[in-house]
């Protein structure tokens, strides 16, 4: 069942949580969108009650939590593009977005002062421990600056934890935003019907319309699309 068992747990040790999760993982089309996420705690009790899984909610009671959240609420989200999915692959790719919304947010709590003096628990939803330190060596782009026992990975976390769970509402509705948008770009794909993902409408969409540059050609259903076409 979610709760806030370990945030509590955390927070009694004196160590900032952050919770991360993404959206758009298994999508064809579209960029991976992943946000980190902190609450303070003390102030728990005023955050909304129906906090769950980004799955179990719809549209509307996502965009109602996003919009009651207040000021001790602070999160990133970023995106990893459809050029980094088909050029590292999604592991990789997901792994950039997570990193860019950690250290965001990390160095938002720092000049805020709110980890002063406090360390970092990073818990990440699913079981894959991205390799930060080889993906900052690998991009040449700014370290995280934090020590790899830093992280966790928790499996189904969120429903397990209130955190990763608004880390997912936050994710899922940015990227449903996203594909909204591009829906009135492109009409005929009915990107705000299927978001990217697999459905029958999209198939026929492609089938009838073609690829565009915002379809991830590495992906086998359009890989296969993109070989014929070519």
């Amino acid at each position: 069942m979610i709760s806030f068992d370990i945030e509590r747990d955390l927070y009694k040790r004196n160590i900032i949580m952050i919770g991360v999760d993404e959206a758009g993982r298994g999508s064809w089309a579209g960029p991976l969108v992943a946000t980190a996420c902190w609450l303070d705690f003390s102030k728990y009790k005023s955050l909304h009650l129906e906090i769950n899984d980004s799955k179990k909610l719809n549209s509307f009671k996502r965009r109602e939590i996003i919009l009651s959240l207040n000021n001790f609420v602070k999160y990133s989200s970023s995106i990893a593009s459809v050029k980094e999915i088909d050029d590292y692959g999604l592991s990789y790719a997901n792994a950039i977005a997570m990193k860019r919304s950690i250290f965001a947010l990390t160095e938002e709590l720092k000049n805020n002062k709110i980890s002063k003096i406090k360390n970092f628990c990073i818990y990440i939803d699913g079981k894959f421990k991205p390799d930060f330190e080889n993906l900052d060596n690998f991009l040449r782009i700014k370290k995280l600056k934090l020590y790899r026992s830093s992280f966790k990975t928790l499996v189904n976390g969120d429903c397990i934890s209130k955190t990763i769970a608004l880390a997912s509402i936050i994710s899922k509705e940015s990227r449903d935003s996203i594909m909204r948008q591009l829906s009135i770009k492109y009409p005929s794909y009915l990107f705000d019907r299927h978001f990217g993902y697999g459905t029958s409408y999209h198939r026929n969409a492609i089938l009838k319309n073609g690829l565009l540059d915002l379809h991830r050609k590495s992906f086998k259903p359009i890989a296969t699309t993109y070989s014929k076409n070519k």
